[in-house]
C-alpha cells in the first residue's frame, strides 16, 4: 500500500523545503529564476522600456508588441500590465516566503554568514523587483519628492487571498524599503564567490552597491550616488573596482 502514495522526488511540501541544506539554496536559486521570467527580466520588462523611448516607433499597432505601451495607454486589464504585474508579485512573494522559512530554519544551515548571505540575496532580488515595479507604475520621485502613489508594499508570506486587498504605499515609503534592503545586502553579501560563474549568476557585494547607485540617481540624491559609486570605482585610473568583483 505504501505504492498507493509515493513521496515525490522532485516536487517537496511545505513542511520540508527547509530540511536540507541543498532545498534551501534550490530555494534561492529559485528566487533568481522567478526574476528572470519571460514576463519580467527574462523579456517582456525591458521590451516594454525599449519602447517606451521616444525614437521607437511600433508600425504594427499590434497589441503583442507592446502597443498600449508605447502610447502610454495601458489599463489594469491588459495582459501586458497582468503578465509583468503577475511575475513580479511572484518573484517578490518567492523572496517573502524565502526570508521568513529561513529565519525560522536557521539552524539546518549551522552557519549564520550563509544563511545572511542567503537573505541578503533575497532582499536584493525583492528591491530589484520594486524598482523596477516604479519606473513603470508610478509617478517619479521628483513629482512630490515621493508622495504620490506607488506600489502595494508586500513584505509578508502570502500563502492565501487575505491580502489581496492591500493598498498602495507612497513612492517614498517603497524607495525606503528598496534602500533598506539594498544596506542589508551590501552588509551581508560576500565580495565575490569562488568561481567565475558564481560571480555572473548570482548577487554579491558590488552588485548592491551598484544598485544603489541608480535607485539614488532615480531619487535625485546625487551626492549618494557619488558616495556609492566611489566604493566600486576610484578616483583615478583604471576606474576597476578595486575589492570584489570588478
Amino acid at each position: 500500500e505504501d505504492l498507493l502514495d509515493p513521496v515525490p522526488l522532485t516536487t517537496f511540501s511545505e513542511a520540508s523545503v527547509f530540511s536540507t541544506p541543498d532545498r534551501i539554496l534550490q530555494q534561492v536559486r529559485g528566487i533568481y529564476s522567478a526574476v528572470k521570467s519571460g514576463s519580467f527580466y527574462g523579456g517582456r520588462f525591458l521590451v516594454y522600456h525599449d519602447i517606451r523611448g521616444e525614437e521607437f516607433l511600433n508600425e504594427t499597432t499590434n497589441g503583442v508588441t507592446g502597443f498600449s505601451t508605447w502610447t502610454h495607454t495601458i489599463v489594469s486589464s491588459t495582459g501586458e500590465v497582468n503578465s509583468l504585474w503577475n511575475a513580479a508579485y511572484y518573484a517578490i512573494n518567492s523572496a517573502n516566503l524565502f526570508i521568513d522559512g529561513l529565519e525560522q530554519n536557521r539552524a539546518v544551515l549551522n552557519n549564520e554568514t550563509l544563511a545572511n548571505n542567503y537573505i541578503a540575496e533575497a532582499r536584493l532580488l525583492r528591491a530589484l523587483c520594486y524598482h523596477s515595479l516604479l519606473s513603470l507604475y508610478a509617478r517619479p520621485f521628483a513629482d512630490g519628492n515621493g508622495s504620490k502613489l506607488g506600489v502595494p508594499l508586500r513584505l509578508l508570506p502570502e500563502k492565501g487571498a487575505a491580502n489581496n486587498d492591500l493598498a498602495r504605499s507612497t513612492v517614498a515609503e517603497v524607495y525606503t524599503q528598496i534602500l533598506a534592503d539594498l544596506n542589508y545586502a551590501e552588509q551581508n553579501l560576500p565580495a565575490s564567490y569562488a568561481t567565475p560563474y558564481l560571480n555572473t549568476t548570482r548577487a554579491h557585494r558590488n552588485t548592491a552597491i551598484a544598485l544603489k547607485t541608480r535607485v539614488y540617481l532615480e531619487m535625485g540624491r546625487y551626492q549618494d550616488v557619488i558616495t556609492e559609486a566611489n566604493k566600486i570605482v576610484p578616483a583615478a585610473a583604471p576606474f576597476k573596482a578595486a575589492s570584489g568583483v570588478a
